[in-house]
C-alpha cells in the first residue's frame, strides 16, 4: 500500500502534521516557499523541497515533489493582500495544471467560506463568503473539485488555536470590540491534524467536511478568560444589540470518520490537564548520536528550549525553529543561584500555560548534578505535566569512549560519582571519598579542574600511594575531546601543561585499556 504523502506547506499546521504522519508510518515529502525556512526544515528526517506557487508559475521541482505520491495535502492559506480573490484561484490553477486528476487530494480550507446566517451551518450550505479570503477559498474549492472530482476532500477548518496560537493573545488589551455574545467556532491544532489523518486512514475522498469543536462559547467570556489565564489585559467589548453569527456543525466529521475531538470544548486549552507535557531532558555529554530516541523526538518537536551552558551546538541544531533561551551558568558567574532558578521555573510555567511544548535541556543526566529535582518539585507543586528523560552522564560516557573499566572483576566493584565542591565545603565528605578510593573503588569527580589542588593532597594523605591512576577527560564525546592520563603524583602537572578546557570529568582508580 502506497503511504507516500506530499504536504504543500510545512507551516504551523503542516510541520507537526508531517511529524505525526511520519511517526505513524507514512513517507513524507514536505515543502516550503521560503529559502530560510528550508534550511531549518532540512534538519528533519523526511524530504523537504522548496515549492513556491505563483499565479502564473511554480518555482521548484513540482514533478519530483508529487512523484509516487498517494495523497497531496494542499495547506497554504490565502495571503492577506490586495486581489487575493483573483491571485489564490490562479495559484490553485497552477497546481491543477501540473497534477494528474487521478491524484488523491486533501485541501485544507476554512469555515470562512460560510456566511453569517444566525443558525447552525453544515456542509450542504450554499456558500456566500463575506470576506475576500473566503471568496478566494470557495473558488479554490470549486476548481479543485472540477479537476479532481471524487479524489479530493475539502476540510473546512474553524479558527485554529493551539501552541503559539493561544487565544489569550488574540484580543488581549484591545478596546471597543463588537459582537460580545456571538458563539466562537474554533478547532485545536491536535484535532485538525487528527482529522487529516482520519481522512487518510479511512480513504475518505470526494467529501466536504467541517472541522470544529463541539462547544461554541460566547466570544466575550472566552477571550476575557483566555487573556486572564496568561496574565494579559482582558479585551474590552462594547454592548451591541444586533449580532450576526454562525455555528459550525461538526456532526458529519464525527459520523463519517468516527471522529472524537480531543478539544471538544475550546476552553480546555486553559485547563492544566490539557497542557502539553514539559520535558526535562538529559542531553548527555554533547554528541548528538548519544541522545536517547525519546530525547531526540522531544527536542525536534519543541517550541521553546531552555538550555544550560554546556549543551553542544550540534544538539541545539537538532531544532532551529524553536525559541531558544539560554538559562545556564558558567564558572565564575555572579548571578545568584536562587534568582536564576526562579527565572527558569517562571519560564517553564508561563510557556507551558500558553500551550507551547517546552524542553528544559540539561547536559549529562538531569538528576546527576543537573538540579532537575528543584524544577520537578516546582512543576509538581503547580500541577504542571512533566517528564524527565534520562541522559548519559559524563562519567559513564567518558569511561566507555576512553575504554576505562570503572568496575572490573578483582579490581573495583563500585564507582562513586561526586562533585569537586566537596573539597571546598566538606572535609568529612572528601575524607570519606579518599577512604573509598583506598579501599579499591573507582572515583569520578565532576567540576574538578579548578579544585585539583585541594583534592589530590587529601587523596594522597589517605591513600599514601601516588601511583593510583588518574584520567582527566575534557569535552567527552565531542570533536574536541582530550584525555590526559597520569597518577596522583603527576596529574596536576600534566593537566597544567595540557591546558585542557572545561567541562572536565576525572576518573580516578582505573587505567584505560
Amino acid at each position: 500500500m502506497n503511504r507516500h504523502i506530499s504536504i504543500l506547506g510545512l507551516g504551523w499546521l503542516g510541520l507537526p502534521l508531517a511529524l505525526k504522519l511520519q511517526k505513524n508510518g507514512y513517507s513524507i515529502h514536505g515543502s516550503t516557499a521560503e529559502l530560510d525556512a528550508l534550511k531549518s526544515l532540512c534538519k528533519h528526517s523526511f524530504l523537504t523541497s522548496r515549492i513556491k506557487i505563483e499565479s502564473d508559475n511554480i518555482i521548484g521541482d513540482w514533478e519530483s515533489f508529487i512523484d509516487e505520491t498517494s495523497t497531496l495535502i494542499i495547506n497554504f492559506p490565502p495571503k492577506r493582500i490586495d486581489d487575493i480573490e483573483t491571485i489564490h484561484p490562479f495559484q490553485i490553477k497552477q497546481i491543477i495544471k501540473h497534477t494528474p486528476a487521478s491524484t488523491k487530494v486533501i485541501f485544507v480550507s476554512s469555515t470562512s467560506v460560510y456566511q453569517n446566517s444566525n443558525s447552525l451551518i453544515d456542509e450542504t450550505e450554499d456558500c456566500v463568503p463575506e470576506k475576500a479570503s473566503g471568496r478566494a477559498l470557495i473558488k479554490a474549492e470549486q476548481l479543485l473539485q472540477q479537476h479532481f472530482g471524487d479524489n479530493v476532500t475539502v476540510l473546512r477548518l474553524a479558527g485554529l488555536i493551539g501552541p503559539q496560537r493561544h487565544p489569550g493573545r488574540f484580543l488581549a488589551n484591545k478596546k471597543q470590540l463588537k459582537t460580545p455574545n456571538v458563539p466562537v467556532n474554533l478547532i485545536h491544532q491536535k484535532d485538525a491534524i487528527d482529522l487529516i489523518e482520519a481522512v487518510l486512514e479511512k480513504k475518505c475522498f470526494g467529501e466536504i467536511i467541517n472541522g470544529c469543536a463541539d462547544i461554541h462559547p460566547k466570544r466575550k467570556e472566552f477571550y476575557e478568560n483566555a487573556a486572564i489565564k496568561l496574565n494579559l489585559p482582558a479585551p474590552v467589548f462594547e454592548t451591541t444589540t444586533k449580532e450576526n453569527f454562525k455555528i459550525i456543525d461538526n456532526s458529519k466529521s464525527k459520523s463519517l470518520l468516527n471522529f472524537e475531538y480531543q478539544f471538544s470544548n475550546p476552553e480546555w486549552i486553559f485547563t492544566k490537564q490539557h497542557l502539553p507535557e514539559i520535558n526535562i531532558i538529559g542531553a548527555g555529554p554533547g554528541n548528538k548520536n548519544l541522545l536517547t530516541l525519546k530525547a531526540l523526538e522531544a527536542i525536534e518537536k519543541a517550541e521553546v528550549i531552555l538550555h544550560d551552558n554546556l549543551i553542544s551546538d550540534e544538539i541545539l541544531d537538532v531544532n532551529t525553529k524553536a525559541k531558544r533561551m539560554y538559562v545556564g551558568r558558567k564558572f565564575g558567574d555572579s548571578e545568584d543561584q536562587e534568582t536564576r532558578q526562579n527565572k527558569i521555573n517562571r519560564l517553564m510555567k508561563s510557556h507551558c500555560e500558553q500551550g507551547e511544548k517546552v524542553v528544559r535541556l540539561k547536559s549529562g543526566d538531569p538528576y546527576v548534578y543537573g538540579r532537575a529535582a528543584e524544577e520537578a518539585r516546582f512543576l509538581k507543586k503547580h500541577q504542571l505535566p512533566f517528564t524527565v528523560v534520562p541522559g548519559i552522564s559524563a562519567a559513564l560516557a567518558a569511561a566507555n569512549i576512553c575504554n576505562i573499566p570503572i568496575t572490573e572483576r578483582n579490581q573495583s566493584n563500585a564507582m562513586l560519582i561526586c562533585t569537586a565542591h566537596t573539597a571546598d565545603y566538606s572535609f568529612e565528605q572528601l575524607n570519606g571519598i579518599a577512604h573509598m578510593l583506598k579501599a579499591g573503588n573507582t572515583i569520578s569527580i565532576y567540576m574538578g579542574l579548578k579544585s585539583l589542588h585541594r583534592i589530590v593532597p587529601k587523596l594522597l594523605e589517605v591513600c599514601k600511594d601516588d601511583t593510583i591512576p588518574v584520567n582527566a577527560i575534557s569535552n567527552a564525546s565531542r570533536k574536541q575531546q582530550v584525555i590526559v592520563t597520569g597518577n596522583l603524583g603527576n596529574i596536576e602537572e600534566k593537566v597544567a601543561k595540557a591546558t585542557i578546557q572545561m567541562p572536565v570529568v576525572f576518573i580516578i582508580g582505573a587505567t584505560p585499556i
